[in-house]
């Protein structure tokens, strides 16, 4: 399917303002693209020692970017047109690039040229700084760029401003509206549901046969797979790539037409990469299959880091750790790995990739326990963002509250508090994570309930009615909408926790042949 599909939005270009305003949002979003292209560079191919150089770039590619949102006659346009797009005249796509300039000029005009500069240097090369780190597992090497970096978000949250937390401020750059007061009470109710399952199973007395994940799987056969299943979930590579990084990671130089995407490959553990592969294609199918009428505005791409999450854990756990997907992709599995599955089954394949218990690596962790890994960084981030914890008591933060919440404590600080490389660049992100998870499994009921016949369909090796189902309700509508109006739209309802419970509970029970 071609990202180049017939429109399903416009916006009203006759209208003089509109179209200037057009005009501004297309040289922002092609500079962004330019970052973007020097940040997939410096992930994938740049080499060390151009750290310093490449902070430089991104501090002058960002002081250009930020003397544009900041300028006067933007601000005097969206707000002019903010009090005019509320009438008649106007399209659905009107608003949204209203509301989404607005929103960057207001966020752009709090923050002053050298703290958007200082910002970009410091995360390049905390960035180099944290890969050392993890690959020696020093964290003393990261803290002094992790001090730093807190600093300097603590002072955008306070020049952004907040009713609540400072950390509040922060979270909502990622998702709208979304503060401490709401996180806290669903967090406690997803820790509810996680630990309740997680017990379920535990005490169920059965065990699920783990073998076919694990064995010799060499790079060059991996990396074959990850492309073939990538194929098999839509991801175009007319409009897209794939290469190879220390965290994975979905980017893009411009919806729906150029969205990349990175594996990373652990030789001994098949699932490290494909999965990888299908989470990281979830978020790119979604921005490939975006309106081509929103492309170079702020709408293209997603509606939000928690609307995105949706899709990447939809696409990875509900449909990508089914039988009936590998079932329907097992010919491409055997073809790379003739030997090693030629005596395996799709399905005891996806009983492996449904194992749960308790893990370090929260981009390894099973579904019953992946919110667990979230909420104990939440809980960090705040504690950092607040100024309630000093920067060189995380590693025994983290090995307590790993303890505390899944019984098991990291033997190095790679497997801790080093596994992740978001601390390099701020905090307010991984919250959306498990937002995803709600929004997923909301979503992922009403695709089910518009196919009954979901698994018989992936079982055939046909994903296109499920690609093709979300992009007509979701995909299609970029940022169009609030999160919360999209997944309302999607869904007929308004977000609802009880669908991620409900999802957990039944799956695992099946998994794990628990009755009841």
């Amino acid at each position: 399917m071609s990202a180049k599909e017939t429109p399903t939005h416009s916006f009203t270009t006759g209208d003089g303002r509109i179209a200037a305003l057009l005009e501004r949002s297309g040289e922002l979003a092609d500079l962004g693209a330019i970052g973007a292209l020097a940040g997939w560079d410096q992930e994938t191919a740049m080499p060390e020692g151009a750290a310093e150089t490449r902070g430089q770039q991104f501090a002058t590619l960002e002081g250009l970017i930020h003397q544009k949102l900041t300028d006067p006659e933007l601000g005097r346009l969206v707000n002019e047109l903010n009090n005019a797009v509320s009438g008649a005249g106007f399209t659905d796509a009107d608003r949204g690039l209203v509301r989404q300039s607005k929103r960057e000029y207001d966020h752009a005009t709090k923050l002053p040229l050298g703290l958007v500069q200082e910002m970009a240097k410091v995360r390049t090369s905390a960035v180099e700084a944290w890969r050392k780190a993890r690959a020696t597992s020093d964290f003393a090497v990261f803290a002094p760029w992790l001090v730093r970096t807190a600093t300097l978000q603590r002072e955008v949250a306070d020049r952004y401003g907040f009713t609540g937390t400072r950390y509040d401020a922060l979270m909502d750059l990622f998702e709208p509206d979304l503060t401490v007061a709401k996180v806290d009470p669903l967090f406690a109710r997803v820790r509810e549901i996680s630990m309740r399952v997680l017990k379920k199973v535990q005490g169920s007395g059965h065990t699920v046969d783990t073998a076919s994940a694990h064995g010799s799987f060499p790079q060059a056969q991996q990396l074959q797979l990850c492309e073939d299943v990538l194929r098999g979930i839509g991801y175009d590579f007319s409009h897209g790539e794939m290469k190879q990084s220390t965290h994975p990671f979905t980017t893009s130089f411009g919806a729906p037409f150029d969205v990349r995407v990175t594996v990373r490959c652990q030789e001994d553990y098949l699932p490290a990469s494909i999965m990888a592969a299908i989470h990281e294609g979830g978020h790119a199918v979604y921005e490939q299959g975006g309106d081509p009428a929103l492309a170079r505005t702020p709408l293209a791409g997603g509606a939000s880091l928690g609307a995105h999450e949706s899709q990447s854990r939809l696409w990875e756990n509900a449909i990508g750790r089914s039988e009936g997907f590998w079932q329907g992709q097992w010919a491409a599995v055997r073809k790379v790995f003739p030997e090693k599955f030629a005596s395996v089954e799709p399905g005891t394949f996806a009983k492996a990739l449904n194992h749960v218990e308790p893990s370090l690596i929260r981009v390894e962790a099973d579904e019953v326990t992946y919110n667990l890994h979230i909420i104990i960084r939440y809980e960090m981030e705040k504690a950092i963002v607040n100024d309630n914890v000093a920067v060189e008591s995380l590693p025994g933060l983290w090995n307590a509250k790993y303890k505390e919440y899944l019984g098991i404590e990291p033997p190095t600080d790679a497997e801790g508090v080093l596994q992740d490389i978001h601390w390099s660049s701020g905090f307010g992100y991984f919250p959306t994570y498990t937002l995803g998870n709600l929004y997923g499994a909301q979503i992922y009921a009403s695709l089910r309930h518009a196919f009954p016949d979901l698994d018989a369909r992936l079982a055939k090796g046909d994903t296109a009615f499920a690609l093709g189902w979300l992009r007509e309700h979701m995909y299609t509508h970029g940022a169009v909408y609030l999160p919360e109006d999209l997944i309302t739209r999607v869904t007929g309802e308004a977000p609802n926790p009880d669908f991620f419970a409900k999802y957990l509970d039944e799956k695992f029970s099946r998994v794990y042949g628990i009755a009841g």
